[in-house]
């Protein structure tokens, strides 16, 4: 019981955490569209690194415990991949939760920085996402990387998880484009359209830098929900497929079990029939 309560406000929080953090992106595609793709002065968090940068930041977001089914697997297993992907290039790593630190494992180019706990006990809040925001951003202004990436498992429904590896610095319309997309399914132009409408003061990079500083910490914060949503949701349906074919194991055991009884049962009567004829 306890743990479906928690499943259920973990999925409510990840699901309406979603619309904020739609709500930003669609804003900072209505300022990029204002500008008319002009990238002078663009907010560096905007901007391509450097070319003589060769070194990536890897934020990974998995779970604290285990007994989650695949779940923690999943994400270290696209982890891996993104590794493989970029053997070639330097890359630290961010973790989230103590089962993500696995991921040491999977290369010798790979080094963790950072290491964080998910508050599983609590309920998550924006302000959790804070130090690895600023971690994030401070690095990749002062140019250490060039480019941040998370992965993290996105949640779907309660059988569907899907380990996602997102691009998040430098900020792209790629990235904007597919953030800005409302949950309903709705197309996200018209809620564009109506923001170009307004005036922004004092000036839309000033608004851009500001937004894009939100835009990294709200993706962030999202990551941690949708992670969370789904190592409730895959512990769930991991206790529940253990509790039913521990109940199946049960229900073979006692078939075997009488099986044997009745056999054991109709030899000795066999026995007892056999010997009253051998008597008589």
């Amino acid at each position: 019981m306890i743990s479906s309560i928690k499943m259920r406000h973990a999925i409510r929080a990840a699901e309406t955490s979603r619309d904020f953090s739609c709500e930003i992106w669609q804003l900072i595609i209505a300022l990029r569209h204002a500008q008319n793709g002009h990238t002078a002065h663009l907010p560096r968090l905007f901007s391509p690194a450097l070319n003589d940068v060769k070194k990536n930041l890897l934020i990974v977001v998995a779970g604290d415990k285990g007994l989650a089914g695949s779940y923690n697997s999943n994400v270290l297993r696209a982890a891996k991949e993104y590794l493989r992907d970029h053997q070639d290039i330097e890359i630290d790593a961010i973790t989230v939760g103590k089962k993500a630190r696995k991921i040491n494992q999977l290369s010798r180019n790979l080094k963790i920085v950072s290491d964080y706990e998910i508050a599983s006990e609590g309920r998550m809040d924006f302000f959790q996402a804070s130090p690895i925001t600023k971690l994030t951003i401070d690095s990749f202004l002062n140019g250490q990387y060039r480019k941040v990436t998370i992965i993290y498992a996105h949640f779907i429904n309660t059988l569907r998880q899907k380990p996602i590896a997102r691009n998040i610095l430098p900020i792209s319309e790629t990235t904007a484009g597919e953030l800005a997309q409302p949950a309903s399914g709705d197309d996200p132009r018209e809620a564009i359209k109506k923001l170009l409408a307004f005036k922004y003061e004092p000036n839309q990079n000033m608004l851009l830098e500001a937004l894009g500083r939100l835009a990294v910490r709200s993706q962030i914060y999202q990551a941690m929900l949708e992670a969370a949503a789904s190592e409730h949701a895959a512990r769930m349906v991991a206790m529940k497929n253990a509790t039913e074919n521990g109940k199946e194991l049960v229900d073979d055991l006692k078939f075997t079990y009488n099986q044997l009884r009745q056999q054991n049962i109709t030899q000795e009567l066999s026995e007892i029939a056999a010997g009253a004829a051998a008597i008589s």
